[in-house]
């Protein structure tokens, strides 16, 4: 779902988007703090019993009063600004939010917030679930995790890869990533024993290897990349992401390969990239070799690069 302010009649914009965004969807109170033009563009995953939203915003309050909470909504709100900072006042306390930082605290609890103009990540987990995984449910009403925290960062880092790669409507996967951001907040908020056990199997395990696969979709054509680079990326050791992968029944080198020769097949069937020659798209692909790279293609496909194309065209 993706929501936009920029879509609505500029002269009633904030007026329809405080009612129907605000007091109708999200059950906010919001409010612009500057005279600028309200700006809102945010995209959202519906996953099962939780969501993810990521977008931008010009500078706003928020306000979740008595009557708003009255929705019987007692899911746990995570709001991570990306950029600015956000400043909160909930259940009696205060506290200032800078890039990264996070706060959780109740929707059930009236609150409010006001936000710098910049990127946010916000995720709504079910509450229950959520504190049977923590040592002290009582941080649920209100705490800030600072940004430098590596469970937050792997929180923040596989919410955001959900947007890049989203899942659909298939419920299956929706539940699994509800699964997985749940075992990483709780994580990041303080986990139970038995929470971060099974954790580092569940969320944080996936966490990575999504991490892993899209530094491999980012990485890839440059000739020179392998382990070294993944790794100082992503701060993990060499032997844990071998590890990761070996579970998986894969190694990096398979992997960065399989990415490579798929960027050359895809170069290969886009009609507008017919007259550019195979070798020029094997080494935009990270190829530096051609005859391994027409070696391993064939093994890929059964066919040749000079076929792939020609069968696109239909001939």
């Amino acid at each position: 779902m993706r929501f936009s302010a920029a879509a609505l009649p500029e002269a009633d914009r904030l007026a329809i988007w405080r009612e129907e965004f605000g007091r109708k969807f999200v059950h906010l109170d919001i409010a612009p703090l500057q005279d600028d033009p309200l700006r809102y563009d945010a995209s959202f995953q519906l996953l099962d019993t939780a969501s993810a939203g990521l977008g931008t915003m010009s500078a706003v309050r928020c306000e979740r009063s008595r009557r708003m909470i009255a929705d019987c909504n007692d899911d746990i709100l995570m709001l991570v600004p990306l950029t600015g900072r956000l400043q909160v006042d909930q259940a009696g306390q205060e506290a200032t939010l800078g890039p990264g930082d996070a706060l959780v605290r109740r929707s059930d609890d009236p609150g409010c917030t006001w936000s710098e103009a910049g990127h946010f990540l916000t995720l709504s987990l079910p509450q229950a679930v959520l504190g049977a995984k923590l040592a002290d449910a009582d941080r649920l009403r209100m705490t800030v995790l600072p940004g430098g925290s590596g469970a937050l960062q792997l929180l923040v880092g596989y919410a955001r890869l959900l947007f890049e790669a989203p899942g659909g409507a298939d419920p299956a996967l929706g539940r699994l990533a509800r699964d997985h951001l749940l075992d990483l907040a709780a994580m990041a908020i303080g986990a139970n024993r038995d929470a971060w056990v099974l954790a580092q199997e569940g969320g944080a395990r996936a966490a990575h290897l999504a991490a892993i696969d899209a530094s491999i979709a980012r990485g890839h054509r440059d000739p020179g990349f392998g382990m070294a680079q993944v790794s100082r990326a992503l701060g993990l050791s060499p032997g844990h992401i071998r590890k990761l992968l070996a579970a998986r029944g894969a190694s990096l080198s398979d992997l960065v390969m399989a990415a490579r020769l798929a960027s050359v097949r895809a170069d290969l069937t886009d009609p507008r990239r017919a007259g550019v020659p195979v070798s020029q798209l094997a080494c935009a692909a990270g190829f530096n070799d051609i005859s391994y790279f027409n070696r391993a293609f064939r093994r890929r496909y059964d066919c040749t690069p000079t076929d792939m194309r020609a069968r696109s065209r239909g001939a």
